[in-house]
């Protein structure tokens, strides 16, 4: 400010709130800003000049936050990993700009819309985890679709532009594992029990023991007739 010793720096104080200004606007503002100039100690203002001045100000609109594309993710799944055929696959589709919790008008963001292997799948919302098994071996790609949104200050919106993202993996076919049959173990009673492995007929031995009653039988009668 010009005094009569001359120039010297003097505190404005701005008053911003009555100005039209509107801080949760993300438009581009020109408003005017009025302030009161706070004289300097020393300085004195006898003819009771006007101490409030007034500034034009222009805020550029806020441009929003681009979400990149290069930033979409899958994960749980390991790209050229390989898995056999009894294998449970989950993954998860991580759209970048998905973890913006309050967003401003202009900001984007990739949601994840639908996932193929050899048919397509989609998601109605959170969350965006799917779990699969491939039941023949061979080499597969992993496609998840990403849909960009754009915020319009009340609600996402879809913008129609798109961005895939890849996995390829391999399956092999898993070991087939064969049950071996145990041997059948039979209790038996140890006073009549034939041997495990003998194999002479039973029958055989009661026609022996059958003909040797009927020769001891022979005898004695043979001999109680001689005397």
């Amino acid at each position: 400010m010009t005094t009569t010793k001359g120039e010297q720096k003097a505190s404005v104080k701005w008053d911003v709130k009555g100005s039209s200004y509107d801080p949760s606007s993300a438009e581009r503002q020109i408003f005017n800003v009025k302030g009161t100039v706070i004289l300097p100690d020393g300085v004195k203002n006898p003819n009771k000049i006007s101490t409030v001045i007034a500034v034009s100000i222009t805020v550029n609109g806020y441009q929003g936050t681009e979400a990149a594309a290069s930033d979409n993710k899958i994960t749980g799944i390991d790209s050229n990993g390989k898995y056999d055929t009894n294998t449970k696959i989950t993954f998860t589709a991580a759209g970048a700009g998905m973890d913006n919790t309050n967003p401003r008008k202009g900001d984007t963001r990739y949601q994840p819309k639908s996932w193929k292997i050899t048919e397509t799948r989609t998601w109605d919302g959170e969350p965006y985890t799917a779990t699969f098994r491939v039941s023949k071996p061979g080499k597969y790609t992993l496609k998840v679709t990403f849909g960009q949104q754009k915020y319009d200050g009340s609600s996402w919106k879809d913008t129609g532009t798109q961005s895939e993202s890849t996995v390829t993996f391999t399956v092999s076919q898993a070991a087939v594992l064969t049950a071996t049959p145990s041997p059948a173990v039979t209790q038996t009673n140890q006073k009549s029990a034939v041997q495990t492995g003998d194999s002479t007929p039973i029958m055989t031995f009661v026609i022996i023991l059958i003909v040797a009653v009927v020769c001891i039988g022979g005898i004695l009668v043979y001999r109680k007739k001689k005397k």
